[in-house]
């Protein structure tokens, strides 16, 4: 409570006793006392370190403007863009926080009190406000000349000063602070309107009367741990009236200590907040509503979204945005329908299919694959009429569907315009591909009841086209499709035989034409079927490189001829016998080919230095570089090549120019030739001519009589084979031919 007062205390010890019962409110470094006479105002006294500042006239006004807002007033919260400082304050006004007002008795300004408090700070709360005025009467009755000694009296001071404030106001005894807790000792008439207890009801009880179930039990506990501490605390609460009716406060309690610092009293000031809590609800629950809504439109544009989305990729090509096989069967189906005198619609399909494609993916990898099927759409795009439907069918394979008049007319200009454009080079990752396509052109007639019945003859007529070359089309006739049912048993057949064990090798000799003595064998596959019986290469090899059989077909022929030649030089140690084994252009553009031979050599223990790959000229075409990369690779190892077929297709000087090649055979043609046309003589000649100057050994292929092998002798060409010299033999009669 505030201290006893005396007669005759100056104005430097009630500024003081003032600073000193306020100092458990604020951390006060500095406070001034102004006080009022007449029409003048003057500094009374100081405390601490209070700024330096004159009085000026302009203080009458500008106080007076200030505490228009309170008696107590935070300079910080109304000096922003409100007030204008009078001259003198300048310097010393901004360190000033805290404006109390000292009045007298009939409520006139008798003087004010400027303090400072040190930052970081909080504003000033509900208690601390009320407590400062009640310090302030307590001033301005220090400073009259008779004061009255008695606690009574000083109870009714601080009664005069918080009877009338609409806050409520509880003031309790310090302790106990546990169980029972304080007893209430006043309560102003605010409290007793707000909570609709009587004074009865609340002197001597304890502020538990206003808990509830809503209580916050934390709230709660963080209240009885600041007052334990004896520490100034602020919190809000949910509290019952005597009705048992809910209401918020804002709550702040200060204690209160006599002259000699004993707390004797708790102050709590309570503020009804209801209305304000009520708002913030009602804000909070319009913003949960208003974020429900916008949530609920963001999950239905999302929807929406997901819907088109889906919608899209139903009817699209991820990869190429191009319409998809279900869309294109479906348009398919509406020609098909039927209109109403009984005619169909009219309609095209071309079918088309990339040409070696296989080679890119394993060559240079799925992604530039990928990049390559892109440029493709987008020429197919330019290439076809805005009434078309182009479509990915899937992997390499595209489809266009023509509709309308002319259609048959049209499948075949499109066809041309789409051969043309994909022929033009592409450039990926650095390397320029060219690649073609093969087309397939069917058109809807009675024979067809499906969409898939007309996409299945334009495939077959596709297929038809890819058996004439690179960059065809055809047109779907009945004989076609027999054709591709056998195409399709022979596929089905050729990927069983592997494991059903139908595949066995032959050897053909290689000779030295001096000495007639056997250097070598090339290594020939055969295929004996259990009912078609044997099938000769020139049929299912390349059906294995397009179904991709090739590889592992390729691997069995290397691996059981070096078995065999093996066991042939364990028999005949003295003979050095070399193995030619052919490999397709589909395994040299494979990655990894070098290191898979390497495998292969290290498990059969065969020497590679005695195994030579023949290959043809037309590995060259597609994927050089990689082409050139595998050579080095087996070059490494001590493999040799040969350049098999020379003189045929795409020969090119400049591929012996490039690439390691180490031995050049001259194709049959030639052999055959040579023995009517001077021409071939002198072509024959030039090889020969070109291996003894690049150090090249040349072989013969296809010697059938004994003139063309007297005229090869004569040209000097070191190597040969042929059915003169020896067909084709099986392992065993191979092992009887070299042990005579």
């Amino acid at each position: 409570m505030p201290s006893d007062s005396c007669p005759g205390v100056d104005e430097k010890t009630a500024l003081d006793n003032f600073v000193s019962a306020a100092s458990c409110l604020e951390a006060c470094s500095g406070a001034v006392l102004v006080l009022h006479e007449g029409v003048h105002w003057r500094i009374a006294s100081t405390y601490g370190s209070a700024p330096d500042f004159k009085i000026e006239k302009a203080i009458d006004a500008w106080l007076k403007f200030v505490l228009s807002y309170d008696d107590v007033v935070d300079l910080n919260e109304i000096m922003v863009g409100n007030a204008v400082l009078p001259i003198g304050f300048e310097r010393g006004i901004g360190d000033f926080q805290v404006c109390i007002a000292i009045k007298d008795a009939a409520e006139r300004l008798a003087g004010v009190v400027l303090m400072t408090v040190p930052l970081p700070r909080k504003g000033l709360s509900a208690a601390q406000i009320c407590f400062l005025r009640t310090h302030a009467a307590d001033l301005y009755a220090a400073l009259q000349p008779t004061r009255v000694n008695d606690s009574a009296a000083r109870l009714r001071l601080l009664e005069s000063v918080v009877v009338n404030s609409k806050d409520a106001i509880l003031i309790t005894e310090a302790e106990p602070i546990d169980m029972p807790g304080p007893r209430i000792v006043y309560c102003n008439p605010a409290f007793l309107a707000n909570t609709g207890f009587s004074l009865e009801e609340v002197i001597g009880q304890t502020p538990r009367i206003l808990q509830c179930e809503e209580s916050n039990r934390d709230t709660l506990r963080q209240l009885r741990a600041s007052l334990q501490r004896w520490e100034p605390i602020e919190v809000e609460l949910i509290n019952a009236r005597r009705d048992g009716t809910r209401f918020w406060v804002q709550m702040s309690i200060v204690p209160v200590a006599n002259e000699n610092g004993w707390f004797t009293h708790w102050v709590s000031v309570q503020r009804d907040i209801t209305e304000r809590k009520e708002a913030e609800e009602a804000l909070q629950q319009a913003q949960m509503d208003r974020e429900e809504r916008v949530a609920l439109q963001s999950r239905l544009v999302e929807r929406e979204r997901i819907q088109e989305e889906l919608s899209y990729a139903a009817f699209h090509d991820e990869l190429t945005r191009l319409k998809n096989r279900a869309y294109f069967t479906s348009h398919i189906e509406e020609a098909l329908s039927r209109k109403g005198d009984g005619s169909r619609s009219t309609a095209t399909v071309l079918y088309m299919d990339l040409d070696r494609f296989k080679y890119v993916n394993d060559g240079i990898g799925h992604h530039a694959g990928d990049v390559l099927l892109k440029r493709v759409a987008e020429r197919l795009h330019y290439s076809i009429d805005v009434e078309a439907v182009v479509a990915r069918i899937g992997g390499d394979e595209f489809a266009v569907l023509l509709t309308g008049e002319d259609h048959q007319k049209q499948a075949v200009e499109t066809a041309g315009r789409i051969i043309q454009a994909l022929g033009l080079p592409i450039e990926i990752e650095g390397q320029t591909l060219f690649t073609s396509c093969s087309i397939g052109i069917a058109t809807l007639d009675n024979h067809h009841n499906t969409a898939e019945d007309l996409i299945r003859d334009a495939d077959v007529a596709m297929y038809s086209a890819k058996k004439q070359g690179r960059g065809r089309f055809a047109i779907f006739d009945v004989s076609m499709r027999q054709a591709s049912i056998d195409m399709l048993m022979l596929q089905s057949a050729l990927k069983h035989a592997i494991t059903a064990d139908e595949f066995y090798l032959v050897f053909q000799p290689i000779f030295s034409v001096e000495t007639e003595a056997i250097v070598g064998v090339e290594a020939l596959i055969r295929w004996r079927h259990p009912i078609w019986g044997n099938v000769t290469p020139d049929v299912f090899i390349s059906v294995a490189e397009d179904i991709g059989v090739i590889h592992e077909l390729g691997q069995w022929v290397m691996r059981n001829a070096c078995r065999e030649v093996r066991r042939w030089r364990d028999s005949f140690p003295k003979k050095t016998i070399k193995l030619n084994v052919n490999v397709s252009g589909v395994e040299m553009n494979r990655k990894g080919f070098a290191i898979q031979v390497a495998h292969i050599l290290n498990e059969t223990g065969f020497d590679p230095c005695t195994l030579q790959i023949e290959i043809t000229e037309s590995v060259f075409l597609h994927e050089p570089d990689v082409v050139l990369q595998t050579l080095v690779a087996l070059r490494a190892q001590g493999i040799r090549v040969a350049l098999d077929d020379f003189g045929t297709g795409y020969s090119s000087l400049s591929y012996i120019d490039r690439y390691p090649i180490d031995v050049i055979k001259i194709d049959r043609s030639f052999v055959f030739r040579m023995m009517s046309h001077e021409r071939s003589v002198a072509i024959v000649k030039s090889i020969l001519s070109l291996g003894q100057v690049l150090d090249l050994a040349i072989v013969a292929e296809g010697v059938e009589t004994q003139s063309q092998m007297a005229q090869l002798r004569i040209l000097g060409c070191p190597y040969a084979q042929g059915i003169l010299l020896s067909t084709p033999l099986l392992a065993e009669d191979m092992h009887a031919l070299l042990s005579d």
